[in-house]
């Protein structure tokens, strides 16, 4: 086995398969297929697996063993070269009722790696791709046990055409410098910001909640947004600010961060949905009824704006549909709070704000202006932000940091992808009991028992 894998690096990236029979082309059906043996700890939750040939090909078939609280896992084992980048990819389809996040894991154990697969795309006629770019530690060779592992579906099915892992090329780097503020904007403070932001080479710049004020109505058509339109085509860069938004054929307000690319075209915008009681009460905010979630030319950015970061909802939401970065201009907010949102659900935040400090956080939750404050956190290796700086302009204070959005490292970081934190993972939620509907109905209930 050791000879088998030798000569890894010297063949083509894209043809080594070192999984051994990954296409499970070898076996008896009915039976386990060649090289592969199950494993669960306790044997009456063990789901049915065995081989089976479809259109003249072996594959592997999955099923539900009659229990919900079924979990077991088929493996086999190979040797790689340590110090190096690898592609670990399957091909399969599920039955009607398997969540692919939460019934079907891929895991790949090396040493001091334990790392699935997260990603997945349709790929037609029901067929599912998933892949992950995995790196694993180390010098010389090293054992890897490859798992699929199938849980909690009693009747559920699935049918595995491939499985594979490859040399592939590292994941590099990918750098977005971002900059916020602090403090209340005077006439032409944006400018100056935007100048000075642009002087030291940023591609987004988050003006705050109420960029012009508590007290100024506009439209999109208003001088807030001309504004960012201008700076943002003028800079080259993306801007983006909260104002009053007035819907005049609705005789409504709304809180909204509105943001601008770098052509200064209107790129899109988020109404708050979590005002404070005295903007609802007393100003006659209407709270807005979705997130939002943006696509840029360096990354996809999702929004919460000042009194939804004391809720969880918003940033979950924004996180699980792919947001990389979260923009959060505010009044003033909880500081405290931003390391559980970003850690909470695996993004990145940048917060402006009119009366605290401004702030960058990374995945870990580490704060860019002190990234050792917290002894707790056991981070993975590696640089996630990199030439911060602060500076005044006028009154108002910049930020200004460089993110990695290929870096998304969990705080508790113990050997892989599945020995960490969550983070935002879909199938790292290891439960049979979900809370979220009785959490409505608890919201929903006005009366003590």
């Amino acid at each position: 086995m050791l000879c088998l894998w030798l000569p890894v690096a010297a063949v083509a990236q894209d043809t080594v398969n070192l999984i051994p029979n990954g296409d499970f082309s070898k076996g008896v059906a009915g039976e386990l297929p060649e090289g592969w043996r199950p494993e669960a700890k306790r044997s009456s939750l063990a789901p049915v697996f065995k081989r089976i040939e479809e259109e003249g090909q072996g594959r592997l078939l999955i099923e539900g063993n009659g229990r919900a609280d079924e979990d077991g896992y088929i493996k086999t084992e190979t040797t790689l070269l340590l110090g190096k980048t690898y592609l670990f990819a399957v091909h399969f389809r599920v039955g009607p009722s398997v969540n692919p996040q939460r019934n079907l894991l891929f895991e790949c154990a090396g040493p001091d790696n334990l790392d699935g697969i997260f990603d997945y795309a349709k790929a037609g006629d029901g067929w599912i791709d998933g892949k992950a770019k995995i790196f694993f530690h180390g010098s010389g060779q090293g054992k890897v046990a490859i798992r699929i592992l199938f849980r909690f579906s009693d009747t559920g099915s699935a049918v595995i055409g491939n499985i594979s892992l490859t040399p592939t090329t590292p994941v590099r780097p990918r750098w977005v410098r971002v900059a916020c503020t602090d403090g209340i904007p005077a006439p032409g403070d944006a400018a100056a910001l935007a100048a000075r932001a642009a002087a030291n080479k940023t591609d987004l710049l988050l003006l705050p909640e109420y960029m012009n004020g508590e007290d100024h109505y506009e439209t999109l058509n208003g001088p807030s947004c001309s504004l960012m339109s201008g700076l943002a085509r003028r800079y080259h860069m993306y801007i983006a600010g909260g104002i009053l938004r007035r819907v005049d054929s609705l005789d409504r307000i709304f809180n909204t961060v509105v943001l601008y690319d770098r052509e200064g075209q209107f790129a899109g915008m988020y109404d708050k949905i979590h005002p404070y009681s005295p903007e609802v009460n007393e100003e006659g905010i209407t709270p807005g009824n979705k997130t939002v979630v943006l696509k840029t030319d360096f990354g996809t950015i999702g929004f919460m704006t000042c009194y939804d970061s004391w809720f969880t909802d918003v940033a979950e939401l924004v996180a699980l549909k792919g947001a990389e970065l979260i923009l959060f201009p505010s009044a003033g907010y909880y500081r405290s709070l931003m390391p559980a949102r970003a850690t909470d659900n695996n993004v990145r935040i940048l917060a402006s704000s009119l009366y605290n400090k401004d702030g960058i956080w990374d995945t870990g939750g580490r704060d860019v202006l002190n990234p050792n404050g917290d002894s707790s956190i056991n981070i993975q290796d590696g640089e996630t932000f990199k030439d911060v700086k602060t500076m005044q302009v006028g009154k108002m204070n910049l930020l200004v940091a460089s993110l990695d959005l290929n870096f998304s490292p969990s705080p508790h970081y113990n050997g892989g992808t599945l020995s960490n934190s969550p983070g935002g993972r879909r199938n790292r939620r290891d439960q049979l009991y979900y809370p979220d509907e009785d959490i409505i109905k608890e919201k929903q209930r006005w009366w003590k028992e």
